[in-house]
This record gives C-alpha cells, sequence and structure tokens, in this order.
C-alpha cells in the first residue's frame, strides 16, 4: 500500500505530470521575480545617484551660507564690542558654533548626518526634537526674508 494517496479517479501518471508543471511555473514566476528584481534596482540606482549628488550638493551649498551667516555674525560681534565688550564675546561664540556647524556638514557624508541625527535622537529626543523646531523656524525665517528681498530686486 502507497503512503501518497491518488486523487479518485486519477492515474498516478496525470498527478506526476501536473505536479512537474506546478513546479516549472513556480521556478519560472521566481525565475521572474528575481528578473523584475534586478531591473527595478538597475532603474533605481541612477535615481539614487542623483538624489545622493543633489544632497550633497545642498549641503555644501548651506555650509557656505552658514559661514556666510558667521562671519556677518563675527562682524556684528565687533560692532557691539565697541559699546558693550561682554556682550560681543557671546556673539562670538555664537558665530563661532555656526562655523562649527558649517565643518560638521562639510567633513561628512549625507549618510553620516543621517546616523547623527538618528543618534541623537534616540539618545536625547528632547534635545532633538527641540533642536528640529528651532531650525525649522530659523530656517523659515531664513527662506521669507530671502524671498522678500528676491522680490524687491525684481520690482525694482
Amino acid at each position: 500500500m502507497s503512503s501518497h494517496t491518488e486523487p479518485a479517479g486519477t492515474p498516478a501518471s496525470e498527478t506526476n505530470e501536473s505536479g512537474a508543471s506546478r513546479s516549472r511555473v513556480k521556478a519560472q514566476i521566481s525565475e521572474f521575480a528575481q528578473t523584475a528584481k534586478e531591473q527595478a534596482a538597475s532603474a533605481v540606482a541612477p535615481i539614487r545617484d542623483n538624489a545622493r549628488s543633489f544632497a550633497e550638493e545642498q549641503k555644501q551649498r548651506g555650509a557656505g551660507r552658514i559661514d556666510s551667516i558667521a562671519g556677518a555674525v563675527h562682524n556684528a560681534a565687533e560692532e557691539i564690542g565697541r559699546e558693550v565688550p561682554p556682550a560681543a564675546e557671546y556673539v562670538h561664540a555664537a558665530a563661532d558654533q555656526l562655523q562649527r556647524a558649517s565643518r560638521l556638514l562639510r567633513e561628512n557624508s549625507v549618510e553620516d548626518l543621517v546616523q547623527m541625527a538618528v543618534q541623537l535622537a534616540e539618545e536625547r529626543p528632547i534635545l532633538f526634537v527641540s533642536s528640529t523646531v528651532a531650525a525649522g523656524f530659523l530656517l523659515t525665517r531664513f527662506l521669507r526674508s530671502s524671498t522678500a528681498a528676491y522680490d524687491e530686486s525684481e520690482e525694482g
């Protein structure tokens, strides 16, 4: 007596053929899925590379802008130093922090910066959220003032 049971009325040769047919279909589907996966990966690679390149370019631009702002803050500190020398020290310290942020941007890849942000968010979530809100606020103010200056230059 066989441990393999055949459906009633189905010869063993038909069951073996349908099993082989299913195996071929599964193999074809698997091959198709692998091919699709490879094609998707090759299609996404240039997009990913372009996005990485764009992010790197924007990171460098941002670092340059931060350097410009730091220079302006140092100049303001010089002006303040003539009137209130102790206050100038704090303003210079703020400009130094801006320069450190710029250096951090320049010296690290986008992936490194993301990893640093994730690590900060995990270790100090309140600091991360408050820093993100402050950065968003400052960025919004900067963009609004840049847009207003651009609009005024077009009118003139």
